[in-house]
């Protein structure tokens, strides 16, 4: 195995031209890849930054490609966004998913994306093993980090009828790539690497992980061999399937009632989750090192929100008022234009209660069911990386435990309301559908409350300045899951419309709750 650039050999000349067969795949398979965050916009050009050879012999050659990507935005300006895409490049078809092909006067060479090739995966791993920086093209380096002296396997004993023992081992790993090249340390790294160095185990094990190192010293986090968490469903997908069978049993009756027969096991199941984010959060306070601990919020960290959350619920009104709409959707904006003026009052108002806010700590930053697996001994939370779109520094921020708990309750409001559009769609059902989502809609508030108080009583018995005393604490959250609600209704009016229905409610719920007596003690004394 080479680490190093080297002689071309057999594949003579096709570095020289790498940049020319990066600028021939073409668009549309660059932009079928999930991860290509830009897929609204035009490719006006490809351009090689940078690379560095892993590997090269006979019959494949293994590179590590940093590419500029140049958009065209809707506004006519011109946007460069970088990724980490490693090549592997055959002299054989392997398979119809290639990138592109580059014709040599002795032989084709064909292009694959890397991240999924045994090979790549291999050369990693023998560079992680080796601990050897790999020199790229310009004077930047892949630098790998080792964490851990050994791999990560499982075990199991087999049933068999030999007379020795035979033991079953799988390498419980697995590769998560970094595409999109943002400076810094990915939090997702960094908050897993913290919180298991500090005995939180609710998170994956890391083995090691790679940075490209630039010529000027900048850090760019490109993967991570983490534990691969053996799992039976992420929250998302468990509840949904939880509750397409809650639906199917429910016969019309009391629906409180229903739900407390019936839904034991989940509420208990929902307990265990806010015990984890709580702990999690405890945790992270008393990690005392560098941009971690906690912090006090400054009122320009809480005008700072407040702004953030204006300046998206004006460009909500802004798409509202382009539309169209009709039946319970109409009325629904309806209500909440009704209540533009008192809304807007209510959150910069909120500026007023920054001594009540509790403490900032770097928290998950975008927590909902699917950063939940369930496995047979409890739960893992997964992908601290936050919003790609945003700065490493960004994501990084303290933020208030409160996020965190925003979040987990939009998403049992989804979890629902996903469950009440399959029912309406499927046509199968028997009771009327005003009933099932009156069943949903009960269900999700008293999941929400059950949350709720398990996840204040624990932090209030641990750690109580983490979160606002019991005063204040409901207008606050309320900020939070509106802003959340904000951030949803702008992604579904755009697309997917059939579901704007859910954060309108979110959002007309958040303004009940400002209008709540205790609330409007807080905002008007």
């Amino acid at each position: 195995m080479i680490y190093v650039a080297l002689e071309e050999g057999e594949f003579d000349g096709l570095i020289s031209n790498l940049d020319s067969v990066i600028k021939s795949i073409k668009d549309e398979k660059i932009q079928k890849f999930r991860w290509f965050q830009e897929k609204a916009l035009d490719i006006k050009n490809k351009r090689l930054f940078d690379y560095a050879i892993l590997h090269i012999d006979k019959s494949i050659i293994i590179i590590a490609a940093l590419i500029d990507f140049i958009f065209n935005t809707i506004n006519g300006e011109e946007k460069k966004s970088r990724y980490y895409f490693p090549l592997i490049i055959r002299k054989n078809i392997l398979s119809d998913d290639y990138l592109t092909t580059y014709q040599e006067s002795n032989y084709l060479a064909v292009v694959y994306d890397a991240v999924d090739d045994v090979e790549y995966i291999r050369c990693l791993d023998r560079i992680l093993k080796d601990g050897k920086d790999v020199k790229f093209k310009s004077g930047g380096r892949l630098k790998p980090y080792m964490l851990l002296s050994h791999d990560i396997y499982s075990s199991e004993r087999l049933n068999n009828k030999s007379s020795n023992s035979l033991t079953l081992l799988n390498k419980n790993e697995i590769v998560k790539t970094f595409r999109r090249m943002v400076h810094g340390m990915n939090p997702d790294l960094e908050m897993t690497y913290m919180l298991r160095k500090y005995g939180f185990l609710n998170v994956q094990d890391i083995r090691g992980y790679f940075l490209y190192v630039d010529k000027d010293n900048n850090i760019y986090t490109l993967s991570m061999f983490a534990e691969y968490i053996d799992n039976i469903a992420d929250m998302w997908q468990y509840t949904q399937d939880y509750l397409r069978n809650f639906i199917s049993k429910y016969d019309g009756s009391d629906c409180l009632n229903y739900i407390y027969k019936n839904c034991g096991d989940y509420i208990s199941e929902v307990n265990d989750i806010s015990a984890m984010i709580a702990n999690m959060h405890i945790k992270l306070s008393s990690i005392a090192e560098e941009n971690f601990g906690v912090i006090s919020p400054k009122e320009s960290d809480v005008n700072d929100l407040v702004n953030q959350i204006i300046s998206n619920l004006n460009l909500l009104f802004k798409y509202i008022g382009s539309g169209e709409y009709s039946g319970e959707i109409e009325y629904m904006i309806k209500d909440i234009l009704e209540n533009k003026d008192f809304l807007f009052d209510s959150i910069s108002n909120i500026k007023d209660l920054v001594p009540y806010f509790g403490k900032y700590l770097r928290c998950h930053g975008d927590l909902h069911l699917e950063q939940l697996l369930k496995t047979e001994n409890g739960y893992i939370l997964i992908d601290f990386e936050g919003e790609p779109t945003k700065s490493i520094s960004e994501r990084s921020r303290h933020l208030s435990p409160l996020k965190d708990v925003a979040g987990m309750i939009r998403s049992f409001n989804y979890a629902a309301y996903s469950q009440y559009f399959e029912y309406k769609e499927s046509g199968k059902g028997d009771l009327d559908i005003e009933k099932i989502e009156n069943l949903l809609s009960v269900w999700a508030t008293v999941i929400t409350k059950s949350f709720i108080e398990n996840y204040v009583n624990i932090i209030n018995s641990n750690k109580k300045d983490l979160i606002p005393d019991l005063d204040h604490l409901s207008a606050i959250l309320a900020l939070f899951k509106l802003d959340k609600a904000i951030f949803e209704a702008i992604y579904e009016v755009n697309n997917r419309p059939s579901w704007f229905k859910i954060p309108l409610k979110g959002i007309i719920e958040c303004i009940e709750e400002f209008k709540k007596k205790s609330y409007l003690e807080v905002y008007y004394g």
